[in-house]
């Protein structure tokens, strides 16, 4: 006795002809955007750590003995033009600041936030470095 149609494997095979593309490009879409999300957040991390470490630095040059604020503006900036793009130097501020009761220096550096590479897009990074005076 034949089996009805609707539990038949006949045309099973035409009804999933190409499904494999379509899944194999929504997936990789997915991986890819996965990906990128991932790089930007690892990019704009190291970002931060570098503005962070620049403005720390500064602050610590400019609390020598021989040393001001200005020259550690101008160290925070040297070492972020060294590092990342000039535009991330653009707005490096200096004030005198105690630090546990004793003098001291805080560098602020306020930049915009990179999305995808080099360019400064949304958001805003303000990071702080301070230092107690020596001498």
């Amino acid at each position: 006795m034949p089996r009805p149609a609707r539990y038949s494997n006949e045309g099973a095979e035409d009804n999933e002809r190409g499904s494999a593309v379509a899944e194999f490009v929504m997936v990789s879409a997915l991986l890819i955007a996965v990906f990128l999300a991932i790089l930007q957040l690892t990019f704009a991390l190291h970002v931060r750590n570098t503005l962070l470490d620049a403005a720390a630095s500064g602050a610590r040059y400019g609390t020598l003995a021989d040393r001001g604020p200005g020259d550690g503006i101008y160290r925070t900036q040297e070492i972020i033009r060294g590092a990342l793009n000039d535009r991330f130097a653009s707005d490096v501020q200096a004030t005198s600041t105690t630090v546990g009761g004793t003098p001291g220096l805080r560098i602020t550096v306020r930049t915009a936030i990179p999305v995808f590479g080099l360019f400064p897009f949304v958001g805003e990074f303000i990071v702080h470095g301070e230092s107690v005076r020596y001498g």
